[in-house]
């Protein structure tokens, strides 16, 4: 099972800042990224949305999400 977590590096070792469902001694995989870099990335992501969804009003933004929410519907009852 896959886990994101936030931890503090401290005297050479990272520290969960959370508990985390893991055995003791199992290996893991982990991925290092700054909450800054994160953010900065985030909001770049969140800066082409919005400049993209501009072209857009908000009602045929609404009927999109409308008509993507019907079609997941209608998909799941046919499965």
């Amino acid at each position: 099972m896959s886990q994101i977590i936030n931890a503090i590096f401290e005297n050479g070792v990272f520290r969960p800042s959370q508990s985390v469902s893991i055995k003791e001694h199992e290996h893991v995989t982990i991925k290092i990224v700054p909450l800054d870099d994160w953010q900065t990335r985030f909001n770049e992501i969140i800066g082409k949305i919005h400049a993209r969804a501009a072209q857009y009003t908000p009602d045929e933004i609404q009927a999109d999400v409308d008509d993507a929410i019907k079609e997941v519907r209608k998909l799941r009852r046919d499965c």
